[in-house]
């Protein structure tokens, strides 16, 4: 008795063969239950299991009853007497006849609360940004990735990414400091959470970069419209730092298709065409096609085979007179560089 209320659990003790449960003091009070409140029947403790977690307990229990599990173990939620659901987790062992039927089981009860939050608020650092609270890239890749497994069961369902990416947010930064740049940061997060659809998703996937999932859309026309009125909403003022800002962002629209066969690859192609518009005119909006990735992968190459290019000797310095045409001589060169690739050729500058 000793031990078992040092340990600050709660006891309780099931007669199969009458169906009646002893339940200790300290059971009754970690469930905020008066004794003259219960009664000795298993509904004291079946009925307040949440409702989720009810079909899990029972398999758990019929497991070793059945003999198939060495003892009885599982973590549910409880409803206590106050009408609150209490994390908890039982434990338990059968006591069995000679022809090996449980005829009894006893066991404890402990409050595992605090650890369940623990694990939640560790899951939920996780999974969301720091900052903004938004989901981030790890919880955003999941739910494209079960975007993408929707769509093989059902090919009629689409759905589009797109690729925020903020222009010049780095001035804010320079000019109003790292702190008013945070704000900015968690006001756009707000307005762009603010206007979504239920069942869409925006993640913060660092920096100055934001990603929205569009689910259940009829077509390319719809991912469009939304990357119009994201332009519209960054377009109204914001107060930072006392100071009216205005933000525009270059977007990257990738729309699904059976090409995909990861989430990866979709939000890459969304990156590659925010890239392609904030090359070509930042704050609008491009969409993702191939011409886009096989551009990028040619680039890609270029770069790689630039950096050997000086080891192979395939960089050759050109001298182009400079001419004073009043004087009609030449008054000094410029030095040129021309790259001639094995495979390629003469490579310009541009």
């Amino acid at each position: 008795a000793l031990a078992i209320a040092g340990a600050r659990d709660g006891i309780w003790d099931w007669d199969l063969e009458l169906d009646q449960v002893h339940y200790s003091p300290r059971w009754l009070a970690m469930l905020r239950l008066r004794a003259d409140e219960t009664n000795t029947s298993p509904d004291t403790w079946l009925d307040r299991i949440h409702e989720e977690d009810r079909s899990g307990f029972n398999k758990a229990l019929q497991a070793h009853l059945k003999g198939a599990t060495p003892h009885f173990e599982f973590e549910f939620r409880i409803r206590s007497g106050e009408g609150k659901y209490v994390w908890v987790m039982s434990r338990g062992v059968a006591v069995r006849n000679a022809a090996g039927r449980a005829t009894r089981i006893a066991g404890s009860l402990t409050d595992i609360s605090e650890r369940k939050s623990t694990e939640a608020m560790l899951v939920h650092e996780a999974l969301h940004d720091a900052l903004t609270g938004l989901p981030n890239r790890n919880l955003f890749l999941d739910r494209l990735d079960l975007a993408l497994k929707q769509q093989r069961r059902d090919s009629k369902r689409k759905f589009a990414v797109l690729f925020v990416d903020l222009d010049r947010f780095k001035t804010v930064n320079d000019t109003l400091g790292h702190a008013a740049g945070d704000q900015l940061l968690c006001e756009i997060g707000k307005r762009l959470s603010m206007f979504l659809r239920p069942g869409d998703s925006v993640a913060r996937l660092g920096g100055d970069e934001f990603a929205i999932l569009l689910m259940s859309i009829s077509g390319l026309g719809e991912a469009t419209l939304v990357a119009e009125r994201v332009h519209d909403l960054l377009a109204q003022k914001f107060i930072i730092a006392e100071k009216e800002i205005f933000a525009t962002a270059s977007i990257g629209i990738a729309l699904s298709g059976p090409k995909y066969d990861s989430p990866e690859d979709l939000l890459r192609d969304a990156d590659l065409a925010m890239y392609r518009t904030k090359r070509r005119r930042a704050g609008s909006y491009a969409v993702f096609d191939n011409l886009m990735h096989e551009a990028a992968m040619q680039r890609l190459e270029l770069e790689t085979d630039l950096r050997s290019a000086l080891s192979r000797n395939e960089l050759v310095a050109y001298y182009q007179p400079i001419v004073a045409l009043d004087q009609l001589r030449v008054v000094g060169f410029e030095a040129l560089l021309r790259w001639f690739h094995p495979v390629r050729g003469l490579i310009g500058p541009e």
